[in-house]
């Protein structure tokens, strides 16, 4: 398994986009499309924490090589502005792996708690409404 190291601040420089990424998922979606806590494995997809620590585990599992830091997109897509994710398709595809034309995302079910899976789904529905070229800490934030 390839496992990108995580750079140094990272963790740190997350926490303090928690608040911006958190509303960036406030204006992903109505409050219907985001399931409640106890459909989650009580994890809450707008707590900012959550969405802190959703981006870390995507940064250290799945973006040097595959979908960038910050879900830019690598050898994978990028999962930035992409509102047609739903929480619960991203927690199937995330679970159990996706295999389409010849590309493969391995499945996470088997490596990954209910818990973990459901925070890096609150951390990609955050990157709803990111500009793919401009960093989180110098994006505005739309009204």
């Amino acid at each position: 398994m390839i496992r990108p190291m995580l750079r140094r601040g990272t963790l740190a420089a997350l926490l303090t986009l928690a608040p911006f990424l958190s509303v960036h998922a406030a204006l992903g979606g109505s409050d219907e499309e985001f399931p409640p806590p106890d459909k989650t494995a009580g994890v809450d997809l707008r707590d900012p924490a959550v969405i802190a620590k959703g981006i870390e585990i995507l940064s250290g599992t799945c973006g040097g090589y595959c979908h960038g830091s910050e879900g830019r997109g690598a050898k994978g897509p990028s999962l930035r502005n992409r509102i047609e994710l739903t929480p619960e398709m991203l927690h199937t595809t995330i679970t159990f792996g996706r295999k389409r034309a010849g590309h493969l995302m391995p499945a996470w079910g088997g490596s990954l708690s209910e818990e973990k899976i459901w925070t890096v789904v609150a951390g990609i529905v955050s990157l709803r409404h990111a500009d793919a070229d401009t960093p989180p800490e110098n994006q505005t934030p739309a009204h």
